[in-house]
């Protein structure tokens, strides 16, 4: 799609001949890239004209007999916002023509016409024209760009709606604006997440008999490089040519999730109560909108065909399934999903090739049976993120309490709570063994203790908790260091504020309000008023500077309320504070 200029159109309206003639005559307007498309001589019939020519700029004198220019003016620039409008006028009536330039009209010319200005004047028209074309077509472009985003956009607001981070006022609207039928009238909704895993065996990487979906150019390149072949044709593979093609058994990983997207799609065709997309950990999340009925059975014959499918493809897949609990309402996606996740992980004690529903989280045989409190859990991982550890040992402390009567179900809960501090430390984006120390994670579920395994376990949170806190405090007190520079720095700005410093620096004011509170001891504006009352003494002492000077410079510019705030804060007044100095 390319932006294809055409000439512009003009329209002379005026009701003499030899004014309309002139103008016509006065330059080349091909030249200009412009086309006279038509003459008018009274206002009607220019209004005729330009509903049927759609000019781009209209000339039109200001005296014409019924309705004069500015009064045409009006009204085309009400009916057609676009429409560049050039009025023609003389000396004496030059102070009206210059005030209808306020009222949006884009120029005026003097008569008698001269060409340079009138050359002026369209130059300077069709340069506006061109750039509003120009954003127009940009604009055009974008619009067609979020066309082709669309899907991409469709499913990452269906994430972020399943990640509660949208405002529930906002939901309704988006969910519009992507063709998903939610509103509040909606019985509600249940949650199903898939993981596909696959399993590559060695001596297939590669081999396009074994994965005719692969690009063309894809297998004529590795084809030539694979190497020698057995007596039926297939790929021999040594070790080093497995290594030397890295990207090959995840690229074939990424291609069977594709399939499987496809196939659970198939499974709901047209159906607009079902909503399939998939989550940042590559997992297939199926939402069903209304009723809960036959989700669970649905979808247990959805992971038995498309396990069945995808090994057809010449792998081994593990096709795993977590539902969450039927959720009243659109609101609680975000429980619902994260029941299904809970659901999802308790694989490692089940087995993989599994439908698991969050309700039969249950291990039996016991005399308490642990269900996972997902509000407990939030806040566990909250306070793990901001670094909180003591509180997280206490809320775990809490959460422990429950008299489990074998080691399995409290690894069941110690899952969900190493589970919570992976999700921390992610979310603070800690790297390394600081986001999961495997070693301590394993012992963790091989202890046979249960004293072993709570300490284990406080030990495992505090350590996340004690890491996550350092690199707050460490981000956190350099922020503040900058933080007071800036202040000094800024001190004569009466503008700086909580507001604008904190937008200055890309935090929230109430973050960086909480953050002066704890470092400082004082509220941002205790401090701020403190540090300009210091540079106001400063001043008072080595400078002659009247009252109302100092506080344009300390950035208060009220020469009263400085001389109140001064006398509040050191106890005397600016003239006794001068007297005593000494």
């Amino acid at each position: 799609m390319e932006l294809t200029v055409e000439p512009l159109k003009v329209l002379i309206v005026d009701d003499e001949y030899l004014i309309r003639n002139l103008l016509r005559m006065r330059i080349d307007w091909e030249q200009q890239g412009m086309s006279i498309i038509g003459e008018a001589s009274d206002a009607a019939e220019a209004l005729e004209q330009v509903e049927l020519l759609r000019p781009d700029i209209v000339f039109t004198d200001i005296y014409m007999p019924k309705m004069d220019g500015i009064e045409l003016s009006g009204i085309l620039m009400e009916r057609y916002p676009n429409i560049k409008i050039v009025v023609v006028t003389g000396h004496d009536e030059f102070e009206y023509a210059r005030q209808s330039v306020k009222l949006g009209i884009s120029d005026f010319i003097l008569k008698p016409i001269r060409a340079s200005e009138l050359l002026q004047v369209t130059t300077k028209l069709r340069v506006a024209i061109e750039q509003e074309m120009g954003r127009e077509y940009e604009l055009m472009k974008l619009r067609e760009e979020m066309k082709q985003s669309l899907p991409y956009l469709r499913e990452r607001f269906v994430n972020q709606w399943l990640s509660d981070v949208i405002p529930e006022d906002e939901l309704q609207e988006k969910a519009r604006f992507f063709g998903i039928p939610i509103s509040s009238g909606e019985p509600g909704l249940r949650i199903a997440v898939m993981e596909v895993e696959v399993a590559v065996p060695q001596a297939k990487i590669a081999a396009p008999e074994v994965y005719p979906h692969l690009s063309e150019p894809y297998h004529q390149t590795h084809q030539a490089q694979r190497g020698p072949q057995n007596q039926h044709g297939q790929p021999q593979l040594s070790q080093h040519q497995t290594e030397a093609h890295p990207h090959t058994a995840e690229e074939i990983h990424i291609l069977l999730r594709m399939v499987g997207m496809k196939q659970v799609q198939a499974f709901y065709p047209h159906d607009s109560q079902t909503i399939i997309v998939m989550d940042p950990h590559n997992r297939i999340v199926v939402l069903s909108l209304g009723a809960d009925t036959e989700f669970a059975d649905q979808v247990q014959q959805l992971q038995e065909e498309l396990q069945h499918t995808l090994k057809l493809e010449g792998c081994e897949v593990d096709v795993t399934v977590g539902i969450g609990q039927w959720q009243s309402g659109w609101g609680r996606a975000f429980v619902g999903y994260r029941e299904a996740c809970r659901a999802l992980d308790y694989q490692a004690f089940v087995g993989k090739n599994q439908v698991i529903c969050f309700e039969d989280l249950v291990i039996e045989g016991g005399k308490r049976r642990y269900h996972s409190d997902a509000q407990l859990l939030q806040q566990l991982q909250f306070y793990v993120s901001v670094g909180a550890g003591e509180e997280a040992v206490l809320l775990l402390e809490r959460m422990l309490s429950v008299p489990f009567s074998d080691v399995s179900q409290f690894r069941m809960a110690a899952m969900d709570v190493v589970t919570e501090c992976q999700r921390a430390a992610i979310e603070q984006q800690l790297e390394g063994e600081h986001a999961l120390n495997k070693e301590a994670v394993a012992a963790i579920f091989t202890a046979d203790h249960l004293p072993e395994l709570k300490s284990m376990l406080k030990q495992h949170v505090r350590t996340v908790s004690d890491v996550i806190q350092a690199k707050r405090q460490a981000k956190e007190g350099n922020l503040i260091d900058r933080v007071m520079a800036y202040l000094e720095e800024n001190i004569g700005n009466a503008e700086v504020g909580l507001s604008s410093t904190a937008a200055a620096f890309y935090v929230s004011s109430g973050h960086l309000g909480r953050l002066m509170k704890k470092e400082t001891g004082q509220t941002f504006v205790e401090y701020m008023t403190q540090l300009r009352m210091r540079k106001a003494e400063t001043l008072l002492k080595q400078t002659d500077l009247k009252g109302y000077e100092i506080g344009q410079q300390v950035g208060i510019p009220d020469p009263h309320y400085f001389s109140v705030l001064f006398k509040k804060h050191i106890g005397r007044s600016m003239n006794e504070y001068r007297n005593v100095k000494t």
